[in-house]
């Protein structure tokens, strides 16, 4: 039976003539490689884009270089890395043509129209608006080369566009042809597409460096279900300091003016604002959080929107560091390490216990106060087993679980949060996640891929055998290979700590 034969069996057979053998190669990948490509779309993209024609696509790549002989089955007879990447090449082409924007009449239009700028204020920006100021500059600098940065630099302290062109020693219509690209760019990186929301002010405009970039206004918080009223208001906060960022929102340390106290105020990035999904996983986030009541769980106060439009929850403010810094700079012992993971699985077999599944188990989401104490924060991506018409899927590179790159590996469960949480055991004893790559696709072809992660005991010295097997177990890619729950592997690392010598 071919059936049983290896992929390069197969690969040889199909270059001697026989097309079954290919169909059972492609047969033998298909469904988690579609799985992967509608995984990797965007909402907006997957109305457009079919999944599956662009993994065909990347099979006939695959066919037409395997008959060339320019690639070949790996000694492992694992094509999975391979067939990854070329899908996830093919899905970035796919959407880079249907993104891409035709050049006509109106790209020639004059770049200086003050009509289409953000208005520019003289007073003092407010906290949320710095923020936006920050996340607009953040996002389009780091998209730029040199020289855009620096013509864009220019432009914002209000040189003309003939200094500009005098001081960088090229034509004014090189500078306006880089600026238009810049402005295309920013509307690209914010999903917009009907009108300039990026544009400079006419030459010669007075301008205060300080002051806000003001974008149109957000629309009310209204979900798809209901219209939610905030239960926290702005202006009982007084925002202090940025603490943190990820890629979905900022955290704040912020006075609370009604009762004095600490808090810590996240906000969702401005590019996030006209996504109901996001806003939606905002707000689950701190209503799922609020109905937890655990000693090694963040707590959450409420939500609220700012002048802005800026939507916010507000959460416990923790003195201290996340687990990530604390094990680079503490050098925790591994009796350290095991009691803030028993802690972490207290808090994960408590959000079980209600239908909460984390889904972004990772050091950085493990907040260590100065007392001590573990607790889990960031419920961004979690997602609730009782409304799964409502889930989101996320979570950070790395430590993603099979299932939640590919449904091929089964669906997101308690199963998920035993992987998560044997992936914060293998970063603390060995400062790496439990896979790592050149790049996002040799990443994630790791995680699907048959291999196991390195041993934690090859990477890090002094790690017990027994602790050793149970990070490997819980790691296991099918969601049956490792422990049924979080309070087993609580148990088993509670075991493993009282046989470590005082």
């Amino acid at each position: 039976m071919q059936e049983a034969n290896s992929n390069q069996e197969l690969l040889i057979a199909w270059r001697q003539g026989d097309e079954h053998a290919a169909e059972l190669l492609v047969r033998r990948y298909m469904v988690r490689l579609t799985a992967l490509a509608r995984s990797r779309l965007s909402r907006k993209l997957a109305r457009r884009l079919d999944a599956e024609d662009a993994v065909l696509s990347a099979w006939r790549s695959f066919f037409v270089a395997a008959g060339d002989g320019r690639v070949s089955v790996p000694e492992d007879d694992n094509l999975w890395p391979l067939l990854v990447t070329l899908t996830l090449r093919k899905l970035a082409r796919q959407a880079a043509r249907h993104t891409a924007q035709r050049r006509g009449v109106q790209a020639e239009q004059n770049v200086d129209r003050e009509d289409s700028w953000q208005t520019v204020l003289s007073r003092e920006p407010s906290p949320d608006e710095a923020a936006l100021v920050a996340d607009e500059l953040e996002s389009l600098m780091a998209s730029l080369e040199r020289t855009d940065r620096e013509i864009l630099s220019r432009r914002l302290q209000g040189q003309s566009v003939a200094a500009i062109a005098a001081a960088m020693d090229v034509t004014e219509r090189t500078i306006r042809r880089n600026l238009r690209r810049i402005c295309e760019l920013f509307r690209s990186l914010h999903g917009e597409t009907d009108e300039p929301s990026l544009s400079f002010p006419k030459d010669g405009a007075a301008r205060d460096p300080r002051a806000p970039l003001q974008g149109r206004a957000a629309p009310a918080v209204v979900t798809s279900r209901t219209a939610l009223t905030p239960t926290i208001q702005y202006h009982d906060l007084r925002l202090q300091k940025l603490i943190g960022q990820g890629g979905f929102g900022k955290v704040y340390r912020a006075l609370r003016i009604s009762d004095g106290t600490m808090v810590a105020a996240k906000f969702l990035k401005k590019r996030f604002w006209r996504d109901l999904r996001c806003v939606q996983c905002l707000l689950d986030e701190t209503t799922r959080v609020s109905a937890l009541s655990h000693r090694n769980i963040i707590r959450h106060f409420g939500w609220g929107i700012s002048p802005a439009g800026v939507p916010f929850i507000v959460m416990e403010w923790v003195d201290g560091t996340d687990a990530e810094r604390w094990r680079r700079t503490c050098h925790p012992s591994l009796r350290d390490v095991i009691e803030c993971c028993i802690a972490v699985a207290d808090a994960l077999t408590a959000a079980h216990a209600v239908g909460i599944i984390h889904g972004d188990v990772t050091p950085a989401n493990v907040l260590r106060r100065t007392d001590g104490r573990s607790l889990l924060s960031d419920f961004g991506f979690a997602q609730s087993l009782q409304d799964p018409q409502r889930a989101h899927f996320g979570g950070t590179l790395g430590f993603l679980s099979p299932e939640q790159i590919s449904d091929a590996f089964g669906s997101i469960g308690q199963w998920t949060d035993v992987y998560g949480l044997g992936g914060l055991i293998y970063a603390l004893m060995t400062e790496s996640p439990p896979f790592t790559g050149r790049d996002l696709p040799e990443v994630l072809a790791s995680i699907v891929s048959g291999r196991p992660p390195v041993p934690p005991d090859r990477l890090a010295s002094e790690i017990p055998e027994d602790l050793n097997r149970l990070v490997l177990a819980c790691l296991g890619k099918e969601p049956a290979e490792r422990p049924a729950s979080t309070a087993d592997v609580r148990a088993s690392l509670q075991l493993i700590e009282n046989r470590i010598p005082r």
